[in-house]
């Protein structure tokens, strides 16, 4: 069998301009997952990434350290399927919507960029409505889309990386959540809420063939708990 490593990217800069780059802690994270990976002596020998910003980052702290110690460096491919959900379009387009139905959302839509408790309760419901399908824009990708895209992507990964390999993709807590709902069979609400779960420069792996894959491993983050600081953990 082979081993499909999936992992999260490093904690991005919520709230900048530029929010798809690492923040200060975020390099700080892909450096010690970095570090882990190659005390662990896993050998990879693809790395995919998605094409956004902080996936490539999070990755590139891995190669970095891979070429200061002389190792063989892996192949490295991009992939847009493993993109996460464009949950800002999603928001500027349903959210109003929503307000002018519901008051009650409305007002917690009011208070959502000053209060966090307000923000989750909001992008929650969206989330929800989005994933529900709820609501549809023709430039809008939809839940289906979006998981239908990630699954092909692992079986690409499946049917041509065979025996024996080990492959890790860099990437978002919704291409992941989708990889765990293709191994397990869960709901659309089940797989939705999951992502919200997975911690930034967080492992999940998997076992395949080219005509299997089982889940191995959860949002493991050890690495971050024991590398002796305070905050590593982050979900945002």
């Amino acid at each position: 069998m082979s081993t499909l490593y999936l992992i999260r990217h490093a904690q991005a800069s919520f709230g900048k301009t530029d929010y798809d780059a690492l923040s200060e802690l975020g390099h700080i994270q892909a450096r010690i997952l970095a570090g882990h990976l190659m005390k662990m002596g896993m050998a990879f020998q693809v790395v995919i990434t998605g094409t956004l910003k902080r996936h490539q980052e999070t990755a590139q702290a891995l190669l970095d350290q891979l070429a200061a110690v002389g190792g063989a460096l892996p192949e490295v491919r991009q992939w847009p399927a493993f993109n996460e959900y464009d949950s800002e379009a999603a928001l500027k387009k349903i959210l109003p919507v929503m307000v002018e139905r519901d008051p009650e959302i409305g007002r917690q839509a009011a208070l959502m960029f000053d209060d966090a408790r307000s923000f989750q309760l909001v992008f929650k419901k969206v989330m929800q409505a989005w994933a529900a399908g709820d609501y549809a824009w023709p430039d809008l990708e939809t839940w289906p889309d979006f998981t239908g895209r990630v699954r092909t992507a692992i079986d690409k990964i499946m049917s041509e990386d065979g025996k024996g390999r080990n492959i890790v993709v860099f990437t978002s807590g919704g291409p992941i959540s989708a990889a765990v709902q293709k191994a397990l069979a869960l709901s659309n609400a089940e797989t939705l809420g999951l992502g919200w779960q997975v911690a930034n420069a967080s492992i999940t792996r998997f076992k395949y063939t080219s005509e299997r894959i089982t889940l191995s491993t959860f949002n493991e983050y050890a690495h971050l708990e024991t590398a002796g600081r305070n905050g590593l953990v982050t979900y945002r």
